[in-house]
Order: C-alpha cells, then structure tokens, then sequence
C-alpha cells in the first residue's frame, strides 16, 4: 500500500519566496516547518493505494483534460484545531475547482476513498505543537500577494519523515511519481 495523493508543486524559488515571507509567524513558534522541497498544493488525497491501482491511476490522471490556473496566496493562517499554518486563497479559479473535481471522481471511479472534505487550496508550512497554539494565534499574519502558475499537476507518494544523524540530510517527505501538464487556457476567438 502506498498513500497517495494528486498536487500542485510550486518550483523552490517560488516555495522559499513563501518561506521568506512567512518568517515573521515561523520564527519563534515550535514544530515542524516544511522545507521549500515538500511544499504543495493537496488537489485529491487518495489515502492508501494499492500498488496495482497506481498504473490504473496514471492512466485516469493522463486522460484529464483541464485548464491552467492561477493561484493568488494572499493570506497566513493558522488552524488550531489541525495545529497548521498555512498560506491560503481568498478566491478560488473555476478551472482550479474542475482540475480538484476531476482528480475526485477518478479516483472515485477506481473505487478509492479519497477525502471528501471540501477542496480548499493550501501550502502548510508548520505543524506546531499544542503547546504552542497561542502563541501562533496571537501573531499578526504579514502580507502577502504571492501568484502561483499551476500548469501541471502531480501524483504523489507520502513518506515518513526520516532525519539522518550527523552531516546527513533530511529525506524528502513526499515523492513525485508522475506529472501531466495542463493545456494553455484558449485565447478568445476574434470578433466578427
């Protein structure tokens, strides 16, 4: 079983632009940040897949046929119940809502159990402990106006994260397993 899951991954300039400008709200606070390399966008959370149904899932995923978006991170916040903070949309595209749609009842058609939360764009960059929930609330969110291409989309596969001693670095905590592009929204025809 893998636990899998569809995404947007911003590229690590994009991801640390993001980081830089929440530092003000992950400074002091105490958990765990995300590193600039597993920042992402969830678009379906499929939870445990067989391996069998991932060459299934690949196909279902490269018959979608969705438009690129745009994507306009214009707020922090923190979530005490889920003990998250996240940069989030004020405003959500159609065709950023489609591409979520689709990706749900794929993965419905294949008979998996995605999460049936509503779909609502996010990149978490802490996990704080409870200790640490005031603290959090109690900061004032920076701005922020930070636009995100999406033109492709991903199949991801979840990790514990494992840190190494010593010099070692820390292991990813997701992988990419696949990526399909986007098509180019349609220029508006001519007039007549």
């Amino acid at each position: 079983m893998q636990r899998l899951f569809f995404a947007l991954w911003p590229d690590s300039l994009w991801s640390e632009r993001l980081l830089s400008a929440a530092k003000p709200l992950l400074g002091g606070a105490m958990g765990k940040v995300q590193a600039s390399v597993d920042l992402h966008v969830t678009l379906s959370f499929l939870g445990a897949v067989e391996a069998e149904q991932v060459a299934r899932l690949r196909e279902c995923a490269g018959a979608i046929e969705a438009s690129a978006f745009e994507l306009l991170f214009d707020a922090f916040e923190y979530w005490p119940q889920a003990r998250v903070l996240a940069a989030t949309c004020a405003a959500v595209p159609p065709a950023a809502g489609e591409l979520a749609r689709l990706l749900h009842a794929a993965a419905l058609g294949l008979g998996l159990r995605p999460d049936l939360k509503p779909w609502r764009p996010h990149l978490t960059l802490l996990r704080a402990r409870a200790a640490d929930d005031t603290r959090i609330e109690a900061a004032r969110s920076p701005s922020l106006a930070l636009r995100f291409e999406a033109r492709q989309f991903y199949l991801a596969q979840s990790h514990e994260l494992v840190t190494h001693t010593g010099a070692a670095p820390q292991i990813h905590r997701y992988a990419r397993l696949g990526c399909w592009p986007l098509r180019a929204a349609n220029p508006s025809a001519p007039d007549r």
